[in-house]
């Protein structure tokens, strides 16, 4: 299994999100690639990643992970098989209505981040034990200490000086060989999951003259909505109450989920029922005004090279 390093941005772009994973040098590999070609071979079509939500956080070390009801592919977890383990979101951003919005930089264009956390770490780890679709406890083997996790992932709801931090579990299918169609898709991300698309092939993948493409399945744009006018707010402002009825909405990202997403697969607007952050008492939630500002806020791509799992073929 070959690994891409340091390439986080192609999974955290707000529309894109694509990993395909190949046969690695098998001279750096420090634990076994899984089960290789357990799925057989085959045109690959539809949905084929089964995607478990992280429900409690769990710690650099540990071998295992308590998981939610999956969605996708509806295919359960099976002792052997390659998962993907990756922090969606978990960024902190200052969420004051000035300038420093963002970064924290007075003066600045309120955006960026005062700090990336584990946004965007993944690793390949090897299941040592099944999960139904319906969620469980995951026991795995990766390259920590002690066969446990090399990154601490987070599980957490928004709160006023932090946005919810989220990450889930993917199912990675290895095939024998395989041949790339058209059809070839991500489940969207629904604030839990979602949004990516990883194989594993062991021997020929043939890309079958397709586009393949998972355009608006990742991190859903602001919101819109029309809107009335209401009372307060002034032209200086870089952050608002999510219920006031003018500004617009914020996008998705590392930093959270704001009050107002626009879904692409639905083309609706949509309450996501958590918000950005906020600093002020006045303000509920940092969801409304200045949308470029927050979505270059939320969705950068994190340049820190994590390190990864990575496997030999036995």
């Amino acid at each position: 299994m070959r690994e891409g390093r340091g390439r986080r941005s192609a999974l955290f772009r707000a529309f894109l999100a694509l990993v395909l994973v190949f046969p690695p040098d098998t001279s750096s590999a420090a634990v076994n690639c899984a089960t290789p070609g357990r799925d057989g071979s085959g045109s690959l079509t539809g949905i084929v990643n089964t995607y478990w939500p992280g429900t409690a956080t769990a710690a650099a070390g540990t071998a295992s992970i308590t998981l939610g009801t999956s969605r996708g592919a509806a295919v359960p977890i099976a002792s052997g098989d390659l998962l993907l383990v990756i922090q969606m979101q978990d960024a902190a951003i200052d969420s004051s209505n000035t300038d420093s919005y963002g970064d924290g930089v007075a003066g600045g264009n309120a955006s960026g981040s005062t700090s990336l956390n584990n946004s965007g770490k993944y690793e390949y780890v090897r299941a040592t034990g099944a999960v139904p679709v319906a969620g469980g406890t995951l026991t795995l083997q990766a390259t920590g200490a002690g066969n446990g996790l090399l990154n601490t992932y987070t599980d957490a709801n928004g709160t006023t000086t932090q946005g919810q931090r989220r990450f889930q579990v993917v199912r990675v299918p290895q095939y024998l060989s395989a041949t790339l169609t058209s059809g070839l898709t991500a489940a969207s991300w629904n604030g839990a999951t979602g949004g990516i698309l990883a194989i594993d092939v062991a021997g020929a993948l043939d890309l079958g003259g397709a586009a393949v493409s998972v355009d608006g399945l990742g991190f859903h744009g602001g919101g819109a909505r029309q809107l009335a006018g209401d009372t307060g707010g002034a032209t200086t402002d870089y952050v608002q109450d999510s219920a006031k009825n003018y500004d617009g909405a914020k996008g998705e990202g590392i930093a959270g989920t704001p009050g107002w997403i626009y879904d692409a697969v639905t083309a609706t607007t949509i309450a996501s029922g958590t918000d950005y952050p906020n600093q002020s008492a006045t303000i509920n939630g940092g969801t409304q005004l200045r949308p470029e500002s927050a979505n270059r806020s939320a969705n950068i791509s994190s340049p820190n090279n994590p390190k990864h799992s990575r496997c030999n073929r036995p």
